[in-house]
């Protein structure tokens, strides 16, 4: 049986090579692709949720805009908790 060292050695090692490193960059675009679609989708939900009127025609825009980034923080800050 190989030294249990060793073998973690060539795991890191192996996980830290050019091949790897590729496959593993691919698979996060991917995931950070549909993690990004999703949330759009959620914040759009969630902005329908608002109880607040977003004001009239002149400053929706700007109210919009302002509840969608509170909104998505608020959203990838727990998100982070989760991953943790």
């Amino acid at each position: 049986m190989k030294n249990l060292t060793k073998i973690k050695q060539n795991i890191r090692s192996e996980v830290r090579g050019k091949v790897m490193r590729v496959r593993i960059g691919a698979v996060a675009k991917l995931l950070a692709e549909n993690i990004e679609e999703n949330i759009s989708d959620e914040i759009g939900e969630l902005m329908g949720k608002l109880t607040t009127e977003l004001s009239d025609e002149e400053t929706q825009s700007e109210t919009s805009g302002y509840a969608f980034d509170q909104i998505r923080k608020a959203l990838i800050d727990e998100i982070k908790k989760h991953l943790k």
